[in-house]
């Protein structure tokens, strides 16, 4: 017993010397994923001086879905849509209304679909090849598949048809999507041990206010070593990552080197934190990069067709 008292009151003292607490919290910001099939790329790429001083990564969605009968034409238009809002999330490959045979056009074939009811359970099997060419050279072709299972004792609240076919069209569609463009993801962060009087920029941070987590931080006038800096730096990522402000993304990369430099460098949170926010500030850069050559095809053909940037949603 009397090993326990003391060890508590150990356990007083170093708090109270220490006076910094708020390390292992966490917070789920947005991210992105690279593209698998990055190599791939150059074979969308379209160069047109005429269009754009970049080359643009865009593709003609063809809207006759291959092998699907006619009892499955919901399902051509889930595809259909799915891929059009997974496309449009980062504009990374946009959408051609006017495609020709030397344009790359995105073609897809529903090689087997299966729905079962039985009683208390619900079973669907869906699987979907993506096809990309240009002409006739198929130089990308994926398939996926998904499989849904449900069960319930009762029966009516089990999932219609409908419903779990949406949800295999979706997952199917963002592995497909995964393969050729940056995906909107979630990343996990976790801050390090702050000094008592600003740890409530946890509690901030977990509501999502950024902004006013930052202002704590850049108030106070305490020792700024390797713990301040990095969870600075998460925050900056975080308000950066909602907004997607490439300013704000350089204060945060600042504030990572900053980190690092105050020995961050053996810290392996900071290390791994680090480098996926590298990733991330990468990617983004080259998104928005591409976007804006992607966007100059677009105004090419709404002046073309008189219609509005809505058409490629």
């Amino acid at each position: 017993m009397k090993q326990i008292i003391s060890l508590i009151i150990l356990s007083m003292i170093i708090f109270i010397f220490t006076g910094c607490v708020g390390g292992g919290a966490k917070i789920v910001i947005p991210s992105y994923t690279a593209p698998k099939e990055a190599a791939k790329l150059s074979k969308i790429q379209t160069k047109d001086e005429f269009i754009s001083d970049g080359a643009y990564l865009a593709v003609w969605l063809n809207p006759m879905v291959k092998g699907a009968a006619e009892a499955n034409l919901k399902l051509q238009d889930m595809l259909i849509y799915n891929v059009k809002q997974r496309l449009t999330e980062t504009n990374f490959v946009t959408l051609d209304p006017m495609g020709s045979n030397s344009d790359v056009a995105l073609g897809m074939k529903i090689l087997s679909y299966e729905y079962k009811p039985n009683g208390n359970k619900v079973s669907l099997f869906l699987e979907v090849s993506f096809t990309l060419s240009r002409g006739s050279d198929e130089f990308l072709v994926k398939t996926y598949r998904a499989r849904k299972n449900r069960q319930s004792r009762d029966a009516s609240k089990l999932p219609s048809e409908n419903e779990l076919a949406s949800s295999a069209v979706s997952k199917v569609v963002k592995y497909f999507i995964s393969d050729i463009s940056p995906l909107k993801t979630n990343q996990l962060r976790e801050f390090k041990s702050l000094p008592q009087e600003i740890t409530h920029v946890i509690t901030y941070a977990k509501r999502k206010n950024y902004k006013g987590a930052i202002k704590i931080m850049e108030k106070y006038k305490g020792k700024k070593d390797m713990n301040y800096f990095y969870d600075l730096a998460i925050l900056y990522e975080a308000e950066a990552s909602n907004t997607e402000d490439m300013k704000l993304l350089n204060r945060a990369a600042d504030y990572y080197e900053k980190a690092l430099s105050l020995g961050g460098i053996n810290d392996e949170i900071v290390v791994s934190a680090s480098a996926r926010f590298d990733s991330f500030y990468n990617l983004l850069n080259k998104t928005k990069e591409q976007d804006k050559s992607n966007q100059e095809l677009r105004n090419d053909r709404n002046s073309m067709t008189g219609s509005s940037d809505s058409e490629y949603k």
